[in-house]
């Protein structure tokens, strides 16, 4: 008889807890679906609760589409990981030069047909980008320096730079003996390289990193020594990796480090040094405003400002600095003080630095 109580009475429990969780998931509010209530309520959540939220209503999402003006090979060293640990949640990554992710972007936002859930895109092209940018603050936030962090949830829009592209000087070492190499920008500008040299059509970050580093007069002057070296120009780094890589030209400059260190690493004839001034490129990761999957494209952004992450990037593809300063890292940027990180630009006077190069590199000055 006291065993059936007893049972009886294990069961009424069993069914009190029941009902008592049924009562707490009914309290708990569902996660608002609208982006825009999305980015509050996960901002509102401690990095303890939101993870799970996000890796539960992620799964409910499916995936993410990502915008990305950076090379496929360099998206898949996030996108490949990230696919691993999170089954069932797909990334589509779009590349897109960055003048046409910003164009692609501002109109998605003005017509209300959000197609991105987030954007990969760089410091300098922010005041442009930012009215397409969510508010959305990762719980890696305050991991970053300060320098790091765009905008902010108050602003209403963020940014986070998850790596530092530092600009580098690449040669063939078939071609151009050791000694002979240039290493700084003011080698570089010697006419005996003219005809031999290459870097990008994107030139309007470089230009003002320049008058930062020397003023305007005397920056001017050396552009314009660049300029008449006859340059062979390329629409990215990736390009101008693959150009240097099949001897096209003898010296590349103004690239981002990680290309010619993969190229050294895979034994191609190359050597490089960090470009003197030292340029930095900010890679940065933001969700979208309108994104129709803030959940994924929160939990992406999450994973890949990681310091876990970016150290597995790092061994994968050195050559950068990593903005989360709880990794450890190849590269450490508290040991380049002179490091100039190139700034936002604003839309009217990145139109007069695009017209300048265009003149000088494209045109030849005509």
């Amino acid at each position: 008889m006291r065993c059936v109580e007893m049972i009886r009475g294990m069961a009424l429990l069993g069914v009190a807890a029941m009902l008592g969780s049924a009562a707490a998931a009914a309290q708990t509010p569902p996660a608002p679906q609208d982006a825009a209530a999305a980015w509050t309520y996960l901002n509102s959540l401690s990095p303890a609760d939101r993870l799970p939220v996000l890796e539960r209503e992620a799964r409910r999402e499916g995936g993410a589409v990502v915008y990305g003006a950076l090379g496929i090979d360099r998206a898949n060293l996030f996108v490949g990981p990230f696919e691993k640990k999170y089954p069932g949640i797909k990334i589509d990554f779009v590349r897109l030069g960055e003048p046409e992710l910003v164009d692609k972007m501002l109109l998605e936002a003005r017509t209300g047909r959000i197609n991105s859930d987030v954007a990969i895109s760089n410091i300098p092209w922010l005041d442009l980008l930012n009215p397409a940018l969510a508010p959305y603050q990762p719980t890696t936030w305050d991991s970053f320096a300060p320098a790091l962090r765009l905008g902010g949830a108050a602003k209403g829009w963020t940014a986070m730079a998850y790596e530092i592209l530092p600009s580098a000087i690449a040669w063939r070492t078939d071609h151009v003996a050791a000694s002979e190499a240039p290493r700084t920008l003011d080698q570089v500008m010697d006419p005996k390289w003219k005809g031999r040299v290459g870097t990008t059509t994107h030139l309007e970050s470089m230009v003002e990193g320049m008058i930062t580093a020397y003023g305007e007069p005397a920056a001017m002057e050396k552009v314009k020594k660049l300029a008449a070296l006859d340059n062979r120009l390329y629409r990215s780094i990736a390009a101008l990796s693959d150009a240097l890589a099949q001897g096209e030209i003898d010296v590349a400059w103004n690239m981002g480090a990680h290309r010619p260190s993969k190229l050294k690493a895979q034994g191609a004839p190359v050597d490089f040094v960090l470009q003197d001034p030292l340029f930095g490129q900010g890679i940065t990761l933001s969700a979208t405003k309108g994104a129709a999957h803030p959940y994924a494209a929160a939990l992406f952004i999450e994973f890949a400002t990681q310091a876990q992450t970016l150290e597995e990037v790092d061994k994968a593809e050195p050559g950068r600095f990593f903005g989360n300063q709880a990794g450890h890292y190849t590269l450490n940027v508290a040991d380049y003080p002179r490091l100039i990180l190139f700034a936002p630009i604003t839309q009217a006077h990145f139109r007069e630095l695009k017209q300048l190069t265009d003149q000088l590199f494209v045109r030849g000055g005509k």
